[in-house]
């Protein structure tokens, strides 16, 4: 690797880090919900209703790369707010469900779900063809991570969306669903 090529790379890596943290703020600035609710907070209730069914709470925090500590912590934030609720599985105690409750549910699509489309439209401030291209850098950039052994579950599919807005190759443009156990 000569000294540009580290440059460039170093440079590209630094803007991720720049991106990354200045998505998220703008992100916070759109969620639209009362004060106290976090990125991570949110994710986690969408996330559930996304599933519209009990999820694992080890699947869920796989899913948004959390430590099962982290998640325990969360979870009980919102459990205490009567946002979400925890249940046994019936088929095997050890596994933990989560489940919106109502007021979860009212929060998720009536003030999180708007406000994420809200912050999506970011992105339609860039012409299709820079948004189709960026994600199928996005989904380069996954690859390569996954080849190094980092697992970036939710980007590759991402990353193959089609002309009409869906997953290539999926005739349902329903989210993808996280296996809860049978």
């Amino acid at each position: 690797m000569t000294d540009d090529d580290y440059a460039l790379s170093e440079a590209l890596l630094r803007s991720f880090g720049a991106v990354t943290k200045g998505l998220r703020q703008w992100v916070r600035s759109h969620m639209g919900a009362e004060p106290g609710m976090t990125v991570g907070r949110a994710g986690l209730l969408l996330g559930l209703l996304e599933q519209d069914q009990p999820v694992s709470m080890t699947a869920l925090g796989a899913a948004r790369d959390l430590t099962p500590r982290a998640m325990t912590v969360l979870v009980q934030g919102l459990e205490r707010e009567g946002l979400v609720r925890r249940t046994r599985a019936a088929d095997d105690r050890r596994v933990t469900l989560l489940s919106l409750t109502p007021a979860g549910r009212a929060i998720a699509s009536q003030q999180l779900l708007p406000g994420g489309k809200q912050a999506a439209a970011l992105f339609d401030e860039l012409p299709e063809a820079d948004r189709r291209e960026l994600l199928r850098l996005l989904g380069e950039v996954a690859r390569h991570l996954e080849r190094h052994g980092i697992d970036t579950p939710l980007l590759p599919a991402a990353a193959r969306i089609g002309s009409r807005g869906r997953v290539d190759g999926d005739p349902d443009p329903a989210p993808a669903r996280i296996n809860r156990p049978t």
